[in-house]
């Protein structure tokens, strides 16, 4: 068995034209912010999974930033709910359990924190991807959607390896059924 949610790939390295269109100079350098910009990524892709608007990466950064979402330490789980409620998709920051990450994905995919290219050397969270479903198996294998440049050449990740670096943080959201939330 198995369960996929259709969640398009955007990716966190922000161009320069798309930069500049949307004013993301008033925020500082481009490069920095496109390395900071993994849950403004993650949301873009679920805004655009639920058919949402989907604002760019640089105009939900600066949107992220404006409603205090950003800390010192990272994206706050529940400033990217609330984005991702003001936009329609309702949303909620909660701990999930590694093990319970697949019978989540039933209904809905979901923003989880893991290490950058998840590693298994006992650090935990600080990068945001989507999980979009599964393919069961003895080691279920979670399909993600990675905005980073590692994230755009690995989409299928071992639940073992997926439990190794994820913090058992993640932002949940309504189910999803063909690209919308049921009535």
């Amino acid at each position: 068995m198995s369960r996929v949610h259709d969640v398009p790939m955007c990716r966190q390295r922000i161009e320069p034209d798309e930069w500049d269109l949307h004013g993301g100079w008033a925020l500082g350098d481009r490069i920095e912010w496109s390395d900071r910009a993994c849950g403004m990524a993650a949301l873009r892709m679920i805004l655009l999974a639920y058919g949402r608007e989907a604002p760019s990466v640089t105009e939900l950064l600066k949107l992220g930033v404006k409603r205090e979402a950003l800390t010192p330490r990272g994206w706050l789980h529940a400033g990217i709910a609330d984005l991702a409620t003001d936009f329609g998709v309702p949303g909620r920051a909660e701990p999930v359990a590694v093990d319970s990450l697949v019978s989540r994905l039933a209904d809905a995919p979901l923003i989880i924190s893991v290490t950058e290219q998840l590693p298994d050397d006992g650090r935990r969270g600080g990068h945001l991807i989507i999980a979009r479903g599964y393919e069961a198996g003895p080691d279920p294998v979670i399909l993600i959607r990675d905005p980073s440049a590692w994230g755009q050449t690995h989409g299928r990740v071992p639940l073992s390896r997926v439990a190794a670096s994820y913090s058992g943080r993640a932002i949940t959201f309504a189910p999803l059924i063909a690209g919308r939330i049921p009535a």
